[in-house]
This record gives structure tokens, C-alpha cells and sequence, in this order.
């Protein structure tokens, strides 16, 4: 795999030499693609080898060179289910899907329940637009086969890989559940209003009044800590929304906070030879609570996204994927898996 950051002239050469190419942009930038094997999706933010960008000019690119062949999929809502389906023997699924459309609700609330869905490393992040653009149009998806734009639609693109070689996909989390008070919802939902805190009833947005709301609610899943970034809160009535579901009946602590995001990154990247060369995608809170712009992540690269996806969809995280020998050991899917 090779990750760029281009110019759009570039990007389109890229499309047209045939490559199996994914692309992160602005939407102005994405619609200049020509068709081909290709899916893309908006942001303004990405990780760079030279550290975190905001650029809506140039587009980030990985090109997979590695694929033997590749297919382009969309799905509507009421579709998702049907996403393994076009998988190849060998290979993974890398997948875009338009922030706060419903088809992002449904992947987040249903898609542990999607058949075939762990047998296949699944990958992608969810489109947004500028954080403090006021005049930001709808996130959208882009798909490369035919050029066409989508606001509720979610992506796949399915890529075949060489025997002997697969796929692996794990998350990078830097939090850890913190020594606060103990939260658990009624309800999986992204909205949430009445929970109880340390057993006592109460309403979240009250709870979050007197909290670093940068800091996301974090379960521990059998050892794995699992995310729950805040999108807002209301302080007055009590409510609060988050970027992915709360479970319900699941424990959650405001997470303890992170000293050095670039020691944290720089020393999980320790573990690959080339982290450049991983296909990655890190959160826009990461990037925007740490101040990640001209900040590096450990040499991590890859777009900037308002959710992650994992198999399911994470969040305030970073999800890597790369390119293994078959005979290396292969990270579980548990590793990542939310419990019904």
C-alpha cells in the first residue's frame, strides 16, 4: 500500500493509470475524480508524514497495490445487512459511510447482528465537513465506478488479495476508563437522557455540566476498552448525543485523560516496520482536543474521520489495517468486538 497527499491534477492521474485507490477530500476536491476503481469520502482533516493538516485543496490517497482485483459496492439502510455478501475468499472490505445519515445509525446499531460479518478484516471511517464551517454542506460518500455522490448510502469497496498474504485490522486506544463515578443507560442509543450514576438516578447532560466533555465515556469489554465519544450535551434539559451508541446495561467511566498523544501513538507505531505504509484512519476529536496540526502520530497517516469503523463502529480512536504474511499470526476480531 502507498498512502499520498496530492493535488487534485495528481489524484486524478492516479484514477486514470487504473490504480484500486481510496480517497479522503473535500467534496469540491472528490467530484474532479474520473471514474474508476475507487471510493471516497469528505473531510478537511488528515494525518500527513509531515503531521496533521487541514486542507480542502489536496486529497489523501492510498493506492492498494496490492489487489488482484477489486469491486466497488453502495448499500442503502435497509441494505447494510447484505455487506459481506460481495466478499472475496482473500481479502478485506473497506467501507465509507455519511456522518449522521441513517444509514451511519443503522451500521452502528445493527451491524453486530450482520451475518458473515466477522469472517473478513472490515475497515472505513465515517465523512463529515469542516467542524467550524457554518456553511458546511451534507457529508457524502463518493463512488468511483459510476462518480455518483451520496448523502445515505454506505460504501464497500472489496479487494481481493494474493495468496500468502492477508489482512489484519485492530484499533489504537489511547483511553482508559478513569476513577470516576459509575454510568450505566437504560438504552443503546445515540441519544441518551436518564442513566444512573453510581446507582443513583440522573440525567447525563447534568452529569456531563461538570466534566472535560473532550474526554469520551469508556466500558471495558472483557478487558478491551470501547469508546463513547459526546457530540453535545444540554446542560439544561438533560440531555446529551453521542458519535456512537451507549449500550445498555454496559458500565461507563469518563475516561482518564492522555499526558502526550505523540509519545502514545509514537509508541504503539513501534510494533510495525513502516506505520506510513499501514492503511489508518484516527478520529477528528483526537485531532482537534489534541491539537494534532503539525503534530505527527507516531507516523501513522491516513484521514481524519468523524467515527471509525472496526468491523463495528468505533469511536476517539485510531483503526490500522495491514498487509500480513499468511503464516504470521492474525490479530482476533474479538480483539475489537463490541458484546450484543
Amino acid at each position: 500500500m502507498r498512502n499520498l497527499f496530492v493535488t487534485r491534477a495528481a489524484a486524478a492521474d492516479i484514477v486514470r493509470s487504473g490504480a484500486v485507490a481510496l480517497f479522503a477530500g473535500s467534496e469540491a476536491a472528490l467530484a474532479t475524480l474520473p471514474t474508476g476503481t475507487w471510493i471516497g469520502g469528505t473531510t478537511a482533516y488528515f494525518m500527513t508524514e509531515h503531521g496533521g493538516a487541514i486542507d480542502t485543496e489536496r486529497l489523501f490517497c492510498t493506492i492498494i497495490d496490492t489487489a488482484v482485483v477489486a469491486r466497488g459496492a453502495h448499500f442503502a439502510p435497509d441494505a447494510l445487512a447484505s455487506l459481506a455478501t460481495g466478499q472475496y475468499r482473500n481479502g478485506f472490505t473497506y467501507v465509507l459511510v455519511p456522518g449522521q445519515s441513517a444509514a451511519h445509525r443503522r451500521y452502528a446499531l445493527e451491524s453486530l447482528c450482520f451475518p458473515d460479518l466477522f469472517t473478513q478484516p472490515v475497515m472505513g471511517w465515517v465523512t463529515g465537513t469542516p467542524a467550524d464551517d457554518p456553511n458546511a454542506r451534507a457529508p457524502k460518500v463518493f463512488f468511483g465506478p459510476t462518480g455518483e455522490a451520496f448523502e445515505d448510502k454506505m460504501l464497500a469497496l472489496y479487494i481481493r488479495l494474493p495468496d500468502g498474504i492477508v489482512a489484519e485490522v485492530d484499533t489504537v486506544n489511547l483511553f482508559t476508563q478513569g476513577f470516576g463515578p459509575e454510568i450505566v443507560f437504560p438504552r443503546t442509543d445515540f441519544f441518551a437522557d436518564e442513566c444512573l450514576v453510581d446507582g443513583v438516578p440522573a440525567m447525563i447532560g447534568h452529569y456531563f455540566a461538570g466534566c472535560d466533555t473532550r474526554l469520551p465515556l469508556v466500558a471495558d469489554f472483557a478487558g478491551v476498552m470501547v469508546n463513547v465519544a459526546l457530540l453535545k450535551s444540554d446542560p439544561v434539559g438533560g440531555s446529551a448525543q453521542f458519535y456512537a451508541p451507549v449500550v445498555a446495561g454496559e458500565t461507563y467511566r469518563l475516561a482518564q485523560p492522555v499526558a502526550d498523544y505523540h509519545d502514545a501513538y509514537a509508541s504503539h507505531a513501534a510494533a510495525f516496520d513502516e506505520p506510513a505504509r499501514t492503511l489508518s484512519c484516527n478520529c477528528v476529536l483526537n485531532f482537534l482536543y489534541a491539537g494534532l496540526e503539525g503534530k505527527s502520530t507516531g507516523g501513522y497517516v491516513g484521514p481524519v474521520a468523524f467515527g471509525e469503523i472496526a468491523y463495528i463502529l468505533v469511536t476517539q480512536t485510531l483503526v490500522r489495517l495491514s498487509l500480513v504474511a499468511a503464516t504470521a499470526p492474525v490479530a482476533s476480531p474479538s480483539a475489537i468486538v463490541m458484546p450484543a
